[in-house]
């Protein structure tokens, strides 16, 4: 019974103790990742990425931002 009062009084305790105060942080769950863009506003990018004309260092920017792109797309053959 003395056990129980003591851990209600927070005297006793398992882990590590909050002397100071201070909130700790229980850790989150981990959540699923919640994508910047969805599959179908990538492909529409894409897409328009591709109807435009670039010249000299543009068109090294553009492949640099296609291929980041379509890394984000699920790929079609799983």
């Amino acid at each position: 019974m003395i056990k129980e009062v003591l851990k209600k009084m927070g005297i006793i305790r398992k882990g590590n103790s909050n002397i100071k105060g201070v909130d700790k942080k229980t850790p989150d769950v981990a959540e699923p990742k919640k994508k910047f863009l969805e599959n179908n506003e990538i492909g529409f990018i894409i897409a328009k990425m591709r109807q435009a004309t670039y010249q000299g260092s543009e068109f090294e920017l553009f492949y640099k931002v296609i291929q980041k792109l379509q890394n984000e797309l699920p790929k079609k053959g799983k």
